[in-house]
């Protein structure tokens, strides 16, 4: 009786940590998807990342809404059965069977927006650097197989109890979709803070009386912090994952930071455009030379005077010898 009451407990806290992220979601969300709209939907790069934000909120959307169900079932459940010695975590309904589903196909958030930042640190970074973008594209390949046969695996079991060795390769994988997007959004983040150094020196070498920050550096520096705030948040969850411990209620600390986390990765892309929003186009053109932003007085016209008549004579010799003839 004692662990039904400390589930209920875990159950109401982490849906309520969740709810507040997931309320500041929707608050990045809408600010994000208005941008989009006032900027027009004519490019395909704005038609694309309208499609993906949305698509990942409703996703998120509809985990925050089964996190409700899930939660008021469990504690259904536990008044039910409050005057029996009975641990009601073990009861499987129909609203519990859902569970295993849900908490995978959530993870399509993760694999979403690491290829959003992925394609952002592809824009932003130079030619000459872009052979190192094969690094982060190889663990979002690498994130996308895992979350793939996460889901895969809890379908083939929906309906039957999961099979005893299928647990350790479902804990595998769902701890390399996490691992494997953490090491993308890294890579990534490297490579753009590296682009942000070497634009930032060559602006110093070529006008060192220049103070503050340009559009570029500026954009380039909020993408770098927010991803190192997202990394961070990642980096938590892989440690409580991996912390043996439980809690009284038998739950991990990872079991109760996932649902954060989802909705944190589903917020990073609609924190990323608003950032390069705010600094510049949604394009390559946010890190062009034209947002430099160098202080260089205008060149004024040139203006060509008409050339002086110059009155050219004759030698007296030259004159004498015409009149002669």
């Amino acid at each position: 009786m004692i662990s039904s009451g400390h589930n209920v407990i875990y159950f109401i806290i982490g849906l309520t940590v969740q709810t507040f992220f997931f309320g500041v979601y929707t608050i990045l969300n809408f600010m994000s998807l208005r941008m989009l709209l006032q900027r027009g939907l004519k490019t395909k790069v704005h038609k694309i990342l309208f499609s993906i934000t949305t698509f990942m909120y409703l996703l998120s959307a509809a985990f925050w809404a089964y996190s409700i169900a899930y939660t008021v079932d469990r504690m259904q459940i536990f008044i039910k059965i409050a005057a029996n010695e009975w641990d009601f975590s073990t009861r499987v309904d129909a609203v519990l069977k859902w569970s295993p589903l849900f908490n995978a196909i959530i993870f399509i958030n993760y694999v979403l927006s690491d290829g959003i930042v992925v394609w952002r640190a592809w824009v932003i970074c130079m030619r000459s650097s872009r052979r190192y973008m094969c690094i982060p594209i190889f663990f979002l390949g690498f994130t996308t197989i895992s979350v793939l046969l996460t889901i895969a695996f809890r379908i083939a079991n929906f309906d039957h109890d999961i099979m005893p060795h299928l647990v350790d390769y479902l804990n595998f994988t769902q701890v390399t979709a996490v691992t494997t997007s953490l090491i993308s959004n890294l890579s990534s983040m490297s490579i753009v803070g590296a682009t942000l150094w070497r634009h930032w020196r060559t602006i110093r070498a070529a006008f060192p009386e220049r103070k503050g920050i340009t559009k570029a550096n500026g954009a380039m520096i909020a993408i770098v912090e927010s991803g190192m705030l997202y990394s961070l948040s990642t980096i938590t969850l892989v440690v409580f994952s991996t912390i043996p411990s439980r809690l009284p209620s038998g739950s991990t600390f990872g079991d109760l930071y996932t649902p954060i986390n989802v909705q944190i990765a589903g917020a990073y892309p609609s924190i990323v455009l608003l950032l390069v929003s705010a600094h510049g186009s949604l394009d390559g053109s946010a890190f062009s030379v034209n947002d430099f932003n160098v202080n260089v007085p205008p060149t004024t016209s040139i203006h060509f005077a008409p050339s002086p008549v110059v009155a050219i004579t004759a030698p007296d010799g030259l004159e004498s010898t015409d009149d002669s003839q």
